[in-house]
């Protein structure tokens, strides 16, 4: 996926099926960086997760179907 293309409280599906609910997109320290909140296959929600916002359109295959 395209970063530009990424937004806020949207789901996406990784590459390994498991699916990442997108909360914040900010710069820190220079370096835009996502907030994620991730869902386990039996749909539970665990802690608020940042990673590089490349690192995640990388491996986000596209939006979640609801």
């Amino acid at each position: 996926m395209r970063i530009d293309k990424l937004k806020t409280g949207r789901t996406y599906v990784y590459r390994n099926g498991l699916l990442r609910r997108l909360e914040k997109i900010e710069v820190k320290e220079g370096i835009l960086t996502t907030g994620y909140i991730p869902i386990d296959r039996k749909g539970s929600e665990g802690q608020i997760r940042w990673s590089k916002a490349e690192t995640f359109a990388q491996h986000a295959l596209g939006e979640a179907k609801a």
